[in-house]
């Protein structure tokens, strides 16, 4: 008999989720051993994802499932319309609002070269013996990584100096399901494609996290923390949990 849902479910365990079919819509089911409660999420660009904490029922999660098909197929339809596949494109620029840069981008193709980016102050040249989009794509994230931990960590550190607190580590990574997180170490992690959004929003993005380290929750005195430093931060919330729009496919982890 097999032991948890994820089984049952002839699903594959954290590392390696699989869909499921429910009302002829894709989602992925995750089971977590921190979460307390059922979560349904948008991970861009293609996928939907139920959290499911270890020792669901399979029953449970088909209901849950079915009472949320709506959901579900509004969902579906977003990701489908914010990222149809015929956008598995060559980019031909970069551009990082949160910190005012652009680059146009130049591709060369050679038969017998390594991929290689290389970063010029107003442009990017891109060689590979096969300019396909994976190819290219992957070239982009490396890079993508590399400036963010360049512009982020710095202005993590000087605004954590506003708020009075200072991270134990700073981690950035390529993410699709949160900008930033805070654990119970004091070590912040930035999703590089922070990048991308405006100033105001990714700004608010590291008072969020900053304040994190004051009080690691949500509760009042949490965000009267936040307020302090950002007043407008409820708008500025409701912008970061839209943003995920102005983050091109190329930049989204795989």
């Amino acid at each position: 008999m097999p032991s948890n849902v994820a089984e049952q479910l002839r699903l594959l365990d954290d590392d390696r989720p699989q869909p499921w079919q429910s009302d002829q819509q894709a989602v992925v089911i995750r089971e977590s051993r921190r979460a307390k409660s059922l979560i349904l999420q948008m991970i861009p660009p293609y996928t939907l994802e139920l959290v499911v904490p270890r020792g669901t029922r399979p029953r449970e999660v088909q209901d849950f499932l079915a009472s949320n098909s709506r959901w579900v197929e509004r969902a579906q339809n977003e990701l489908r319309s914010r990222y149809p596949t015929g956008r598995q494109i060559l980019p031909d620029s970069v551009e990082f609002a949160a910190i005012g840069r652009r680059w146009e981008i130049r591709y060369e193709e050679a038969a017998a070269a390594r991929p290689r980016l290389r970063s010029f102050s107003e442009y990017l040249q891109i060689t590979t013996p096969d300019t396909t989009p994976s190819e290219v794509h992957g070239l982009l994230r490396q890079w993508l990584l590399a400036q963010a931990r360049v512009y982020l960590k710095p202005w993590l550190l000087s605004e954590a100096k506003t708020v009075g607190v200072r991270p134990n580590k700073i981690q950035v990574r390529t993410q699709r399901t949160r900008w930033g997180s805070c654990s119970p170490l004091g070590n912040v992690s930035l999703n590089a494609s922070l990048l991308f959004l405006a100033p105001a929003v990714a700004r608010y993005l590291l008072v969020h996290e900053l304040c994190h380290l004051r009080h690691l929750d949500h509760s009042a005195r949490y965000w009267r923390c936040v307020e302090r430093f950002e007043p407008d931060y409820r708008a500025l919330d409701k912008e970061l949990s839209e943003s995920w729009a102005e983050v091109p496919i190329w930049a989204l982890a795989r």
